[in-house]
């Protein structure tokens, strides 16, 4: 405002709003304004604040912000005053002022209007002033961000508190610090991790680490496994059922995270109850808004309990959930849940009539036929009625089925049977419409493999087949040095079927190799080291056996002369799991011979095998590739329980294709190590490449999800080493496991004796 001042030459800093005020003649409307906002300013902050504020507003006017964004500002004030402080509205004018220099004028007032859309009443104002200086932050970084966001700035507040919010855009700007294109996809909510990591942030429920086991559980209660979607997408808060899918939100906001997994087994029961029992939709006609959310009541009701016939434990699982307790309320939204929980709980009483006579009329109906849907809509007609009666209002877009857990109700209706005359309905057949268009977009997708990104090693590859589940696995973003929670997805998938006596015949061949082998097998001495006390010698004095002497002869008495200690090891104790790479690249022919590195790789692993069954270390191995983080492909080759005979016809079936998420196999396979009761486990990964995959472009994020996995294994106690079969291997292989613990393997054709001895090496250290 000094500035303000000295171009005025007559007005010192005190003359601030003197001198703005002589400026804003010449804009009458403007000029009106300022003094309306100058007088309810002065009233609250009195003749201190109002001077600060005045340089305030001519700074954001100087820097060309324009009338409608201080006009804006005067809008916020008013609603703030008294509530908020002169520091507060200080903040709030120069966060506004930093937006107007970096992104303009119109982004600025684009941002304010959901900003002001949230404000209360006589509030402190700290909350939209923090993440007003969040959103001038991102303005001085990436401007170019702001504009993007403007539109999508409501849902991101909505899940997000400020400070969540403030890290949100940090990630965004780490994820893509150069790329514009990309950038402005995750502040308009288009990529998919920018959505990811606003539920991470927002502590959303997931869905994912539930539903293996849960369709499972679907399965074998009603026959039917459920096909779920996770949507994230603004105001969707409850499941809905779409035809044969089910849709879960990506966030439940009004429900703690305490029993997620109580919660999702009460989602997908309630919704294959729905399957099995709902045998045709109920036709709309002329039913009002308020008809059809009290027939879904009923109906949820009506298939809970004939559920909990079969299978009274639902009845106590759902039952867990109705938590509303009775009061006098008599809102919609109270009636209806309090209704719901009188219906799921006979130990639940309320003294609301209107609730009563419902509850008769339901009981009354499901005792003499259960089985017919009909009685539903009958008696939610006469209880429609009576609440109309009540002259209680029922606004259908704030309405939320309660509790969380059963689904809108939107899937249990025909809605082409409905009045043309009915347009209290008119919404909800909108959002019908958008139910069916989800149901058509989850159908199957075309099979053929995406297109690689830069830099991934994949070839044609067969159609994509579904294998079991195995696991959900994190993994580290090294732009935004955070892990992805359950990011990744490992599937169980069989060997091909192929005969074993073409490898079998090369392991005989190769015999002077397994040989040596076997010989540095039975010298290897990795055991569990024994502490042997109370001995005539050794290598150390037992302490309470020479305190136990000292004190007998203290006593007079015969002391006892075994006070050494010795350490001796008894028995092998070491454990192994191997995890071999069989992504495309492994199909490389090696050397004259013509075998592959898949080819050499397996005769190696069949050498090692054999001598480790011989001595009878606990032995696995797991064979690796990806299509993608929904698609890491392990194969079982070998038990740790299993004789290896039984292993080998698994080994010769292998092929390569796909590529290579190195930091996924480590995790499942350190996951599969790292129950062995030895004393040592061994993890050991015999690779071709640095790691990639079809989904990712940037080079050194799966090289560091690699490395972070490695270094997660070493914290559970394993040692880990890699295995390099040629240079580019040797390079990756060093940066991830660490050069000590990368041993390279120049020609692939000499990996049987270079593993042989790896293995000693390993297990004498």
């Amino acid at each position: 405002m000094r500035a303000l001042a000295a171009s005025e030459g007559e007005a010192g800093p005190d003359d601030a709003g003197a001198a703005l005020e002589r400026l804003l003649r010449g804009r009458p409307a403007l000029h009106a304004g300022f003094l309306a906002a100058r007088a309810h300013v002065g009233r609250h902050l009195g003749a201190a604040g109002l001077a600060g504020w005045a340089e305030d507003v001519g700074a954001l006017y100087h820097a060309n912000a324009g009338p409608a964004v201080i006009e804006a500002l005067w809008d916020v004030e008013r609603r703030l005053l008294p509530g908020a402080g002169a520091a507060t509205l200080a903040e709030l004018w120069q966060a506004a002022r930093a937006l107007c220099r970096h992104a303009g004028s119109r982004t600025t007032l684009a941002l304010l209007a959901p900003l002001g859309a949230r404000l209360v009443y006589g509030d402190d104002g700290r909350e939209l002033a923090t993440r007003l200086a969040a959103l001038a932050g991102l303005a001085g970084r990436a401007p170019d961000a702001l504009a993007p966001l403007a539109g999508v700035l409501a849902r991101v507040m909505e899940a997000l508190p400020p400070e969540a919010m403030a890290q949100w855009f940090a990630d965004g700007l780490a994820r893509h610090p150069a790329d514009r294109r990309r950038r402005a996809a995750w502040f308009r909510l288009e990529d998919k991790l920018a959505l990811r990591r606003l539920d991470d942030l927002a502590g959303g429920l997931r869905f994912a680490p539930h539903e293996e086991r849960l369709k499972q559980l679907a399965q074998a209660l009603f026959g039917a496994e459920p096909e779920v979607r996770v949507l994230a997408e603004p105001g969707f808060v409850r499941p809905r059922l779409a035809g044969g899918l089910l849709l879960l939100p990506a966030r439940f906001p009004d429900l703690p995270a305490g029993d997620a997994a109580g919660f999702f087994e009460a989602v997908v029961t309630h919704a294959a109850c729905h399957r099995a029992f709902t045998r045709e939709c109920f036709a709309v006609g002329r039913m009002k808004p308020v008809q059809l959310a009290l027939v879904a009541l009923f109906e949820d009701a009506r298939v809970e309990r004939l559920a909990a016939r079969r299978y009274p434990g639902l009845g106590r699982l759902w039952r867990r959930f109705h938590t509303v307790e009775a009061s006098p309320a008599q809102t919609v939204g109270a009636l209806f849940a309090r209704l719901a929980r009188a219906l799921a709980d006979p130990a639940f009483h309320d003294g609301d009539g209107w609730i009563a006579k419902a509850r008769g009329l339901f009981e009354r109906g499901f005792a003499e036929d259960a089985e017919r849907q009909g009685f539903v809509t009958e008696i939610a007609r006469i209880v429609g009625h009576d609440l109309g009666q009540l002259r209680i209002p029922f606004d259908a877009k704030a309405y939320r089925v309660a509790p969380a857990y059963r689904d809108d109700g939107l899937g249990l209706f025909d809605w082409d049977e409905t009045d043309p005359a009915n347009d209290d309905v008119l919404e909800l057949m909108i959002e019908a419409a958008r139910l069916r268009q989800e149901e058509v977009d989850a159908a199957p997708p075309d099979p053929s493999p995406p297109e690689p990104a830069a830099g991934a090693r994949l070839r044609a590859a067969p159609p994509r087949e579904e294998g079991t589940v195995a696991g959900l696995y994190p993994e580290w973003d090294h732009r935004l040095r955070t892990e992805l929670a359950d990011h990744v997805t490992v599937r169980l998938y069989p060997p091909a079927a192929a005969g074993s006596t073409a490898l079998a015949a090369r392991l005989d061949a190769a015999g002077a190799v397994a040989a040596r082998l076997d010989a540095l097998m039975r010298r290897a001495r990795l055991d569990r080291p024994s502490r042997l006390r109370r001995q005539l010698e050794g290598e150390e004095i037992d302490l309470e056996a020479a305190q136990e002497a000292m004190l007998a002869r203290r006593l007079g008495e015969l002391p006892d002369p075994r006070i050494h200690a010795l350490k001796r090891r008894q028995g092998r104790d070491v454990s192994l799991l191997l995890l071999l790479d069989v992504s495309q690249s492994t199909a490389d022919p090696v050397g004259r011979s013509g075998e592959s590195v898949l080819s050499t790789a397996a005769l190696a692993v069949g050498l090692l095998g054999a001598a480790l069954d011989g001595v009878g270390d606990p032995f696995a191995a797991l064979a690796f590739a990806s299509n993608g983080r929904e698609d890491v492909r392990v194969t079982t080759v070998k038990r740790f329980a299993e004789r290896w005979d039984a292993a080998l016809p698994r080994l010769a079936g292998l092929a390569p294709a796909y590529s290579t998420r190195l930091g996924a196999a480590i995790r499942h396979g350190a996951a599969e190590l790292a129950p062995q009761p030895t004393h040592r486990r061994v993890l050991v990964v015999v690779t071709d490449g640095e790691p990639s995959d079809v989904d990712v472009e940037d080079g050194a994020y799966l090289a560091e999800d690699a490395r972070r996995a490695v270094a997660v294994a070493r914290g559970q106690g394993l040692d880990v080493f890699g295995v390099a079969l040629g240079p580019a291997a040797d390079r990756a292989c060093a940066d991830i496991f660490g050069r000590r613990n990368s041993f390279p393997v120049a020609r692939v054709e000499e990996l049987p004796a270079r593993l042989a001895a790896l293995y000693f090496q390993l297990t004498v250290r």
